[in-house]
């Protein structure tokens, strides 16, 4: 039977926004307090599980309509949940998602996926003002839409779900987890990059134009004040819509809103690569002498850098710890501190500040600069001021971004080689009594990192058994299951995945016999033996330490679920067996039962460790042709740049480079530079803190 549709005119709309959808739906509909329709579309049988992205989709338009100060500018909004599809597009009125994006169980959902189905709801309607609304003139400006859109998504989320306190994973884990990890880097790039070519702009979709954009402009309106930011925001989208811009006509809106001068502030940020370290010395007065350099991820690679910042200073004391004290903005031109409320003085690099800032006096004085993790800066200390700064972690006189950051930054030094490991390592026992998840979860990245990089050394078993008793207190506060106390708290969940997975990967035998008892009760058809905050882990858990089988039954499971979350889980754990054979079957399985989207899970899960990643890797190799014709340039690059990232040796990466030098890695040559030069990075650390490692645990064990 033929049909024909009408459809009402667009707006005027840039021509990639737009979209359209046909195939076989279930819908669920609701209506925002300005009377806006909001459709999601699912798969048969899932639109249950759509319900959550509609009811945060309808309170994210209505926070963007208040903030803006702008109506949503269409009749209705409609977002599909697409099983084949990676990621999620802000097509005008039609949004499309990946469905792990977009469906959310109630029951069996983890908090994590909860999270970021609601940030990726509120960043892509965001897109509908930022992006659509106004577009950037062209791809150099993408920061304009990603950044902005991501700076928005955690605002959103953040007033809908307030007790998730999501800016202090915004700290963690867009700022000092991905963003100050890529920017420190060689291979880095401004957050306005040329782009020459629409081919080059697939490249810039990445951390730099993401999370540092996004962390910029979080650093803009915490020094202006969301009311005035907001207002600049709300002229440069009334002064623009459907139209296109650049970046200098945001500076003029904000500037305009603000009374201040921020074009030559703010164009250090975007135009030039990289980010500072502040370096802290107090003399015996207890005045500071503050430093600026670009920091780079290996200490030895600085040199002959003369990239200098604009930056906004504040602080904290021992005399008031939750007083921030504003000083002013350092000036990289002209070498002195602009305030309207304090004297100009001179702040080159190296220059005494006077006494705008000073360590209180006294033993238990200490000081901390950018409090919050407001800008876009790291801070060191000297010994002294370091080993006072254990006093407020202790007692918690700062809060968790503060506590979060002074952790993140020493084991940052600690990996480029501007501080010793050990220095690290005593700092984390200032954490022992520590309540917050976050603080747990970036110590055990760290643990971590280590862990994988002496894994093949003779002391690594004594380097687990320091991981499992520095875990092992909170283990027994948490226990395996939450209290009825604490069932809506989400960040209990996230703190008990957290010990969990770290002591079972440190071959804690109380820990991997219950995973295993839980694991085989969920397989046999108990969903409530695992929360879905410790499915993903207790999987991996298994397959790492447990029966050989245990790989087979989450093909099994992974083949037979409609839960898309679910099926991820599997993969990300799959690969973790034991054996070159049983890991090479994986991946022989994986390409031919896994969608595109999700085919980068099971090769990086082989590759966790060194064995693994040379098995993905001689896979790679020996299927290149099948793999670069199956897959798109996006999905091969994930899946290339996943395995070689794992590598931790100069030879390895010697070994990368051969190979690609003829490749095509259009759309993904960025990405695999960074991989390469996160392998040069790992290996150096390698080298430097080996011994270091093993002398540190030998003294501690006497």
């Amino acid at each position: 039977m033929e049909k024909l549709w009408k459809f009402a005119e667009s707006p005027v709309m840039s021509t990639y926004l737009v979209a359209m959808v046909v195939g076989e739906f279930d819908m669920i509909s609701d209506l925002t307090k300005e009377g806006v329709v909001v459709n999601v579309y699912t798969a048969p049988g899932q639109s249950a599980r759509g319900r959550f992205a509609l009811d945060v989709a309808t309170k994210a338009l209505s926070f963007f309509t208040d903030s803006f100060g702008i109506p949503y500018p269409l009749k209705k909004l409609d977002m599909v949940a697409i099983p084949d599809f990676l990621g999620a597009m802000e097509n005008w009125g039609l949004v499309t998602y990946t469905e792990t994006f977009l469906l959310v169980d109630e029951k069996l959902s983890s908090h994590e996926i909860k999270a970021d189905a609601a940030r990726a709801t509120c960043h892509e309607l965001s897109h509908q003002w930022f992006g659509n609304l106004v577009t950037m003139d062209w791809w150099t400006g993408l920061w304009l839409n990603e950044g902005f859109a991501q700076f928005m998504e955690f605002d959103a989320a953040h007033h809908i779900f307030p007790e998730w306190k999501l800016w202090e994973t915004f700290v963690q884990d867009i700022m000092l987890g991905s963003a100050f990890v890529k920017d420190a880097m060689i291979s880095s790039h401004p957050i306005e990059v040329v782009v020459n070519h629409p081919q080059e702009a697939d490249e810039i979709f990445d951390a730099i134009s993401y999370h540092k954009g996004s962390s910029m402009v979080r650093m803009l309106s915490e020094y202006l004040g969301r009311e005035v930011f907001y207002r600049g925001v709300h002229d440069y989208l009334v002064n623009f819509s459907y139209k296109n811009t650049v970046t200098e006509d945001l500076w003029e809106a904000l500037e305009k809103a603000s009374g201040q001068k921020l074009k030559d502030m703010a164009d250090t940020w975007t135009k030039q690569v990289g980010f500072p370290l502040v370096t802290v010395k107090q003399d015996a007065d207890g005045k500071c002498t503050l430093v600026q350099e670009r920091f780079f991820a290996d200490a030895s690679l600085n040199s002959g850098d003369n990239t200098l910042w604009d930056i906004p200073l504040t602080f904290a004391t021992s005399d008031d710890p939750s007083a921030i004290k504003k000083v002013g903005i350092w000036d990289a031109k002209t070498a002195s501190l602009k305030s309207s409320q304090v004297s100009t003085t001179p702040l080159a690099a190296g220059v005494e500040i006077n006494q705008q800032i000073q360590v209180p006096n006294g033993p238990k004085g200490w000081i901390k600069l950018n409090p919050g993790q407001a800008s876009f800066y790291l801070v060191n200390y000297s010994p002294a001021l370091w080993k006072r700064l254990e006093i407020p972690v202790k007692e918690k006189l700062l809060g968790v971004p503060d506590r979060v950051s002074l952790l993140n930054s020493v084991f940052t030094f600690a990996r480029a080689g501007v501080l010793d490991l050990p220095v690290a390592l005593d700092f984390t026992s200032s954490y022992v009594d520590e309540s917050a998840s976050l603080c747990w979860k970036e110590i055990s990245r760290n643990m971590g990192y280590y862990s994988n990089l002496f894994r093949e050394e003779s002391f690594y078993p004594e380097f687990q058994r320091y991981i499992r008793t520095l875990f092992a207190h909170v283990m027994k506060r948490l226990g395996w299951d939450a209290s009825k106390s604490e069932q809506a708290t989400a960040d209990e969940g996230e703190f008990r995945k957290t010990v969990i997975y770290r002591l079972g990967l440190a071959n804690d035998l109380d820990v991997i016999k219950e995973a295993n008892k839980r694991f085989h009760a969920y397989i046999g058809g108990d969903l409530s033996a695992l929360s879905g905050d410790l499915r993903g882990s207790i999987f991996d858990i298994e397959v790492t330490y447990g029966e050989a089988a245990n790989a087979k039954l989450l093909q099994e499971l992974h083949n037979s679920s409609d839960f898309a979350e679910e099926r991820n889980d599997c993969l990300d754990a799959m690969g973790s067996v034991s054996g070159a054979a049983a890991k090479l079957q994986v991946l022989e399985w994986a390409v031919e039962n896994v969608r595109s989207q999700d085919i980068h899970h099971p090769f990086i899960s082989v590759a966790s460790d060194k064995l693994g990643a040379q098995v993905a890797w001689q896979f790679v190799q020996d299927k290149w042709d099948f793999l670069a014709k199956k897959y798109s340039a996006m999905t091969l690059g994930y899946i290339v740049c996943g395995v070689v990232s794992r590598f931790q040796s100069e030879a390895m990466a010697v070994e990368v480079e051969a190979f690609m030098v003829d490749k095509d890695t259009g759309g993904y040559k960025r990405r695999l530079d960074v991989a390469l030069e996160g392998v040069r990075l790992k290996s150096a650390a390698y080298c430097r803190d080996r011994e270091t490692l093993a002398k540190w645990l030998k003294e501690r064990a006497v």
